[in-house]
């Protein structure tokens, strides 16, 4: 019998197209089949829509062994939480390997939640689950009464862990520096938004329209340069305005608002906190045209945006903050970012 996780295993974000798949093996389990339930979130059990909305916010990771759908993980931001660990789909009959695969999911899941700048995570456990996550370092806290579970009439215990330990230097770096600005230790959690690392390889993509160099990642400048040159054959001029950032730059954008007399809530609604800007990672530009004010939301007027909207996808590069996003912060139709 195996004792390692099959060399095939994938461990993805799922997405909108993997939500039929997820609803069958969530009714798989509910009915009790192979493999190991240890965390379900039965509000979302069958309910496509629920699961939906958590692919859009990538708090629900999917595994497939050998391409097909092996268990899933998922987060819960408001709750700070696990909230779903299923395994047990494919046709290998080992618990050894449902054991191991619910282990990797639950690492990864940990490391997600660690990504929203959760430090403490929880999850609600029938008693029978317990063993399994004390060699894990979860620790008991207090039952929670009345709440659902997995056996009619039993009560959920709730165990937490500790994440702290596994923070990155990165991580660790980005909570002093919100700290310093007070920025709420949970923005990732509120604002959905995950840790952005900075990029290490950066490519010039020419002049900004401040006469200022601006880069990107690599990839992201060629498909920048590419875009910019199929719009101009059209007749759209496309114009930098910003692309890739520090964390020092965007922690000195936000101090500087500070010292205007601006209050935080109303930078952070325009400004992505330190740490969580996808300028960091290189792959994010900020665009205008010849005759919008740079960061206007009047650009979302011009022949520029209405190209955007059609042809930027064909290039890999998306609207991060279109109007009511889940990110509850302000529509900014010029910023884009590369995403294949």
């Amino acid at each position: 019998m195996s004792t390692q996780v099959p060399q095939a295993l994938r461990i993805r974000p799922a997405t909108a197209a993997d939500v039929a798949g997820i609803v069958q093996l969530l009714a798989r389990a509910g009915r009790g089949g192979k493999g190991a339930v240890l965390v379900l979130h039965h509000s979302d059990q069958g309910n496509e829509r629920a699961l939906r909305n958590r692919t859009l916010d990538g708090c629900l990771l999917l595994a497939e062994i050998q391409g097909k759908l092996a268990g899933i993980a998922g987060i819960d931001l408001a709750q700070a939480a696990l909230s779903d660990l299923v395994v047990g789909t494919v046709p290998h009959k080992s618990t050894v390997v449902d054991a191991l695969l619910a282990g990797a999911l639950l690492e990864r899941a940990e490391r997600l939640a660690l990504a929203f700048g959760v430090l403490h995570l929880r999850v609600a456990v029938t008693a029978g689950t317990i063993p399994w996550f004390l060699p894990r370092a979860y620790r008991p806290g207090q039952a929670v009464a009345g709440a659902a579970s997995l056996e009619d009439g039993a009560s959920l215990h709730v165990l937490t862990r500790s994440l702290r330990r596994r923070q990155t230097r990165y991580a660790r770096l980005v909570a002093r520096i919100g700290e310093e600005l007070g920025i709420p230790g949970n923005y990732g959690q509120l604002h959905r938004l995950q840790l952005q690392n900075e990029a290490g390889n950066l490519h010039s993509i020419g002049l900004d329209v401040f006469g200022r160099e601006q880069r990107m990642a690599p990839r992201a400048a060629a498909a920048w340069q590419r875009m910019s040159r199929a719009a101009v054959t059209q007749g759209i001029e496309l114009q930098p305005v910003s692309a890739w950032r520090s964390v020092s730059y965007q922690q000195g954008l936000v101090q500087r608002k500070l010292e205007k007399g601006l209050a935080l809530d109303a930078i952070l609604q325009v400004s992505a906190a330190p740490g969580y800007s996808e300028h960091h990672t290189g792959r994010a530009i900020d665009i205008t045209s010849p005759g919008c004010t740079a960061l206007a939301e009047e650009f979302a007027h011009s022949p520029a945006f209405r190209w955007l909207q059609r042809h930027a996808p064909g290039f890999g590069f998306e609207l991060s903050f279109p109007r009511r996003n889940r990110h509850k912060l302000a529509y900014e139709p010029w910023h884009w970012c590369f995403r294949n």
